[in-house]
């Protein structure tokens, strides 16, 4: 199995979310944002995009934060994902959703590893990339610390729900078999169209057997198509998927009056999703020209297309008063951008802004490490936010040999291109965002991007596996194997 990892692209961030209109009585949210991982390559706007979202719907859509579960980084592991999951069917069970929202950032692999089917889907904080826990059935390849596709369709059509709106913002996302065992599970088959250029790909789905109505709306959301790479990139300083979202909602939010709020439906969403896809530019060209997003469906999109994503209260004020906000970071130095525009200072600094709830997003272009949050301003009431943007990291080695796990040797630790020491390492007050991580042993070297995150403290694990140069006989740690 070990040629099966070169051939894994564990990709960038999934995204999915769920509508919940303000008037909803059982409103619930499972939001989940991976970009620190123990063994595998981190990513940078995952968990952010995550803690954005959540921002959003508290602050600017009604939801409660009782409402909202969140999973963030190494908090997200697959016992805790799968925890909450069967915590959301039980609750459903109890007392139906109105409308229930799962937003997943993080890793994911493609429908084939090396021309093989596979079942390997999403990446928990605590996958493993490790050569023992991939096999090969001789049907599908399979590797148990993912997250299966086909147990998620069963878990997500298990949640009973009037309305929900599954979103994936990742490289693969539109993987006609996940999409397939969905809505199998519901009791639907699916047909795939595109004869309908406006709808971008949409997939028609249909009922099997009689006619009866269908309570439940599901739009399933991919970024991308399963034959597509997606990513996060630099300019957006989010995935993709997650920064058209976030923009849409920030056209409406700027277009509607203060004291009102405006509804979103599925369907304008998803065309102002594509629209923005084509018109964003990203590594001199079109962000659709590299992946195009997709919307799944169910029962139809006739049913789905007016369903409710969610509502945005306005920011526009006639009469604009304005109060004051000092910004406090370590390290200073932090771009400011106030509702998606860049104010051209950076922290620390003094801010005047027009009263009532502002996104503020900080940004360290040095390590490129986005932090953001929300403000209320109040004429008379300066605030003081005070933040940190320093971290720790921790370095463990193992020995691994017929599966299971010792302690292992003293790899030299060498981040952003300075040695720092031999693990057991703990590294402390690291500045937040991205860095490079270089282990050596040996003639073995392993380089890998890693994400600093205050109050989050990442663990990174390597396993050196020693090769056996007979049946018999294992060689010297010259020949091992580093993960």
């Amino acid at each position: 199995m070990k040629l099966l990892l070169k051939y894994i692209p564990l990709t960038c961030a999934f995204l999915i979310l769920s509508c919940l209109p303000l008037y909803a009585y059982n409103n619930k949210a499972l939001l989940i944002g991976i970009s620190q991982y123990s063994e595998l390559n981190c990513l940078a706007y995952a968990d952010e995009d995550v803690k954005a979202f959540a921002d959003i719907l508290t602050n600017f859509s009604g939801y409660k934060s009782s409402d909202i579960v969140k999973l963030v980084n190494l908090k997200a592991t697959k016992a805790n994902i799968e925890k909450e999951l069967y915590r959301a069917i039980e609750l459903s069970e109890k007392k139906p959703i109105d409308h229930f929202i799962i937003m997943f950032a993080g890793h994911g692999a493609p429908g084939k590893i090396q021309q093989k089917q596979t079942s390997i889907f999403l990446a928990p904080s605590d996958a493993s990339t490790s050569q023992n826990k991939f096999f090969y059935t001789g049907r599908e390849v399979l590797n148990e610390t993912f997250i299966n596709k086909a147990w998620l369709a069963k878990q997500l059509a298990s949640i009973n729900a009037k309305s929900t709106v599954l979103i994936i913002d990742s490289c693969y996302s539109g993987i006609k078999d996940f999409g397939r065992l969905f809505t199998e599970n519901l009791g639907y088959k699916i047909n795939y169209s595109e004869s309908d250029k406006s709808l971008r790909g949409v997939v028609v789905v249909q009922k099997k057997g009689l006619n009866e109505s269908f309570k439940r709306k599901i739009a399933f959301l991919a970024s991308s198509r399963e034959d597509q790479p997606a990513t996060e990139y630099p300019e957006l300083r989010h995935g993709a998927l997650s920064y058209c979202i976030f923009e849409h909602l920030k056209e409406i939010r700027v277009e509607t009056d203060y004291n009102e709020s405006k509804d979103i439906s599925v369907g304008s969403l998803f065309s102002n999703v594509s629209r923005l896809f084509d018109t964003v530019k990203v590594q001199g060209g079109r962000l659709g020209k590299i992946h195009q997003p997709i919307l799944f469906p169910i029962p139809d999109y006739d049913n789905v297309e007016k369903m409710r994503f969610v509502s945005v209260q306005g920011i526009k004020k006639k009469v604009i008063r304005k109060g004051m906000i000092y910004i406090i970071t370590d390290p200073e130095g932090a771009e400011v951008y106030i509702d998606g525009d860049n104010t051209g200072k950076r922290s620390n600094c003094t801010l005047e802004l027009s009263e009532g709830k502002h996104h503020i997003d900080l940004f360290l272009p040095e390590t490129n490490y986005r932090h953001s949050f929300t403000a209320d301003i109040r004429y008379g009431y300066p605030e003081r936010k005070q933040i940190s943007l320093l971290g720790n990291l921790k370095v463990e080695s193992f020995w691994e040999k017929k599966g299971r796990r010792t302690v292992g040797p003293r790899l030299n630790v060498y981040l952003d291109g300075k040695y720092k020491g031999k693990t057991k390492l703990t590294l402390e007050n690291l500045v937040a965002g991205t860095h490079v991580l270089k282990v050596k042993y040996a003639n073995v070297t392993k380089k890998r991007r890693i994400e600093i995150r205050p109050l989050s403290p990442l663990l990174v694990k390597y396993t050196v596996i020693r090769k056996p140069a007979s049946r018999d006989e294992v060689k010297d740690s010259v020949d091992s194997v580093l993960f």
